[in-house]
Parts: C-alpha cells; sequence; structure tokens
C-alpha cells in the first residue's frame, strides 16, 4: 500500500489595518520558520513584531507590492529590528532597498519559493508575488475591482495586459489576497475575478476597461503627499514636512518669489494654454505628466515651487518628483493661480 506524503502548507496570517483598509501578510514555513511580511503599515508595527516574535519567525523579507499612496510602510522599521531584507519590484526604482526583484525571480522561503511576477498599471513598479496556490495582489487586482490607474505612472491599458495576460492565466483555483478591501471581503479566486469581477471579468475588452477607467474621477488619496515619499524612503529616516506644505498657499508663494534666489525655480504645472494666458512671472511650465523628463534640471536648484491650479496636478507632481528622488520641492496645495491672480499680485 502506497504511503501519500502530505505536502508541506504554508502558515498565513492575514492582518488588517483598520484606518486605511491594508492587508498585511504574513507568511511562514512552519518547519523552519523563516518568514515574509507584504505591505506592511507603520501604524501596526508593534502588533506585527509581537506576532513575528510568538511565532518564533525568522522574516527573511519585507517584502512590497508598491509605493503605496495611503499608507506608510514599516518595511525600514522591520528591517532595523529583525534583519529582513526590504523587496521591492525593480520597476518601482526604490533606492534604500535590499533586493530588486523582476518578473520571473524566485525569493527563497524555507520549503517554498515565492514567485515573482511584474504586475505593473496601477503604478509603474507594481509586483504580485505567487506562492503555494496563493497569489498576493497588492492594488493591482482587488476582490472584484482593481486600483485606480491616474497617477503614479499608472496607465489602464498595462494594468489590463498584466492582469488577464499574467494574473488570470494562473490556474482558476489560486487565492487571490489584495492589498484592500472596503467591505469586509477577505479573498477571492482567480476563477471568481475572471467571471465576475466588473472592470476585468467576464470577457472585458481593453477598450472597455481604459474607457471605466478614465471616467472614475477620483479624488487623490488623502495621505498621497505624505505616504509615497516615506515609502520611497521604506518608511524610515523620513521627516515628512520636508516633502508636504499642505499650508503652503499663494501668499506663500508670493512672499518666495518676492525674494527668489538665483538657485531657486517656481514651476507651473498647468497646461501651455492656461500658462499662456498668464502665469506668475518668471515661473517655467512643466505641464502635469511630463515632470520625470526635467529631474536632472529641477535637481540642480537649492529649492523649487510647483503650482497649478487648484493643487491637485501638483500634489500628484510632487508625488512623482519623489520617486525619481527629488527632495527640493516645495508644493502649493489646495490652492493655485486664480488665488494669485485673486490676491492682486502681477502676472506675466
Amino acid at each position: 500500500m502506497a504511503i501519500e506524503i502530505a505536502k508541506p502548507q504554508l502558515l498565513l496570517r492575514q492582518l488588517f489595518d483598520r484606518d486605511t483598509y491594508t492587508y498585511t501578510y504574513l507568511l511562514v514555513d512552519p518547519e523552519t520558520r523563516q518568514g515574509a511580511i507584504i505591505d506592511a503599515v507603520k501604524e501596526q508595527f508593534d502588533r506585527d513584531l509581537e506576532i513575528i516574535k510568538e511565532l518564533g519567525v525568522e522574516l527573511l523579507y519585507a517584502i512590497e507590492t508598491h509605493a503605496h499612496a495611503d499608507h506608510i510602510t514599516s518595511a525600514g522599521m522591520l528591517r532595523q529590528n529583525t534583519g529582513a531584507k526590504i523587496v521591492f519590484g525593480e520597476a518601482a526604482g526604490i533606492q534604500e532597498i535590499d533586493l530588486a526583484v523582476k518578473d520571473g525571480d524566485e525569493l527563497s522561503l524555507g520549503r517554498f519559493s515565492i514567485k515573482v511576477l511584474s504586475t505593473p498599471g496601477h503604478t509603474s513598479g507594481c509586483t504580485s508575488y505567487y506562492v503555494d496556490g496563493m497569489v498576493f495582489t497588492g492594488d493591482c487586482l482587488l476582490i472584484h475591482g482593481c486600483g485606480r490607474t491616474d497617477f503614479q505612472q499608472g496607465d489602464a491599458k498595462t494594468l489590463y495586459e498584466n492582469v488577464t495576460g499574467k494574473l488570470f492565466t494562473l490556474p482558476e483555483e489560486t487565492i487571490v489576497y489584495p492589498g484592500h478591501d472596503y467591505k469586509g471581503r477577505t479573498s477571492s479566486t482567480i476563477g471568481e475575478e475572471k467571471r465576475w469581477n466588473p472592470r476585468l471579468g467576464g470577457g472585458q475588452t481593453a477598450i472597455e476597461f481604459i474607457r471605466i477607467m478614465s471616467d472614475l474621477n477620483l479624488d487623490m488619496p488623502k495621505k498621497i503627499n505624505e505616504a509615497v515619499p516615506a515609502n520611497v524612503a521604506v518608511g524610515s529616516d523620513y521627516n515628512p514636512r520636508q516633502y508636504v506644505h499642505e499650508d503652503f498657499t499663494m501668499d506663500d508663494l508670493h512672499r518666495a518669489w518676492e525674494q527668489l534666489g538665483d538657485n531657486e525655480l517656481i514651476i507651473d504645472n498647468r497646461t501651455p494654454e492656461e500658462y499662456a494666458e498668464g502665469h506668475v512671472p518668471g515661473s517655467i511650465n512643466l505641464p502635469f505628466g511630463e515632470e520625470a523628463r526635467h529631474v536632472d534640471t529641477i535637481k540642480k536648484y537649492a529649492k523649487a515651487y510647483i503650482y497649478c491650479r487648484s493643487g491637485r496636478r501638483a500634489q500628484t507632481a510632487l508625488t512623482n518628483l519623489a520617486l525619481a528622488g527629488i527632495d527640493n520641492v516645495t508644493c502649493v496645495s489646495h490652492t493655485g493661480m486664480p488665488d494669485w491672480v485673486k490676491a492682486g499680485y502681477d502676472v506675466e
């Protein structure tokens, strides 16, 4: 009589942050006690470290699915306290990490292997991780949904291609563990998402998906100006006031403009047409979405200021510049050129 040897099973702990609806996952090989944590949240650091110690886990990796816009990671703190290596997708371009992984790479975890799937679209650096019949998708694929595609170099067509061409080719019984859920759901399966996901499933075409995403018109995440730069710094040695200037108004910009030095720059983030209609004297026009092309120029200045019409584009541009390693920009938030005009300041 043949004896069937049971397949080793990975231990999973699904943890939750109520403020941001973020899921954190602790993966452990029960035999070797080697573990990995995915998308840890700074405010939950004490909780997570306590669980790691109670389970006797040797934490090998602090894995991130992308540079989050809604919460700050505790990856840096975990590295300091456990020696874990910080893992990001190579395309995210994060400098302060230990392992930059790319599509097809594998991370050894005791008797298991975590396979890396590059799945950009929500952001340019989004990465999913497959292990033991489970896939951890971050914000790329949610339960009956997906992440937005309108900032951090997101792209609807790219997201569609990666979900349908990579994630949907996994076995249908694969359990999907997302980065968030706002309705109390904990998991799904690839088969369920292929059938019932209203944005990506049911044979939805790329054209239909792109239209859906372009019509969302969502507000920017509340913590984006703080979270993304902090996550670029992997949550450690980060001073949020270095990047976040929520109280910096057009009146403040006017005071800075009056004594602007040769090594300082004012950036108008609006369209060329808006810029031509009137702008802060001496400001240069870097239209929204083109900031990354001018990183080398901006770095030459000791300080730069960025404004738009309402603050929305400038805030997003600040995030994109932070991802590119820029830390000398002050953002004019929640206000813009109409307020400059209303105040009676000079217009060029």
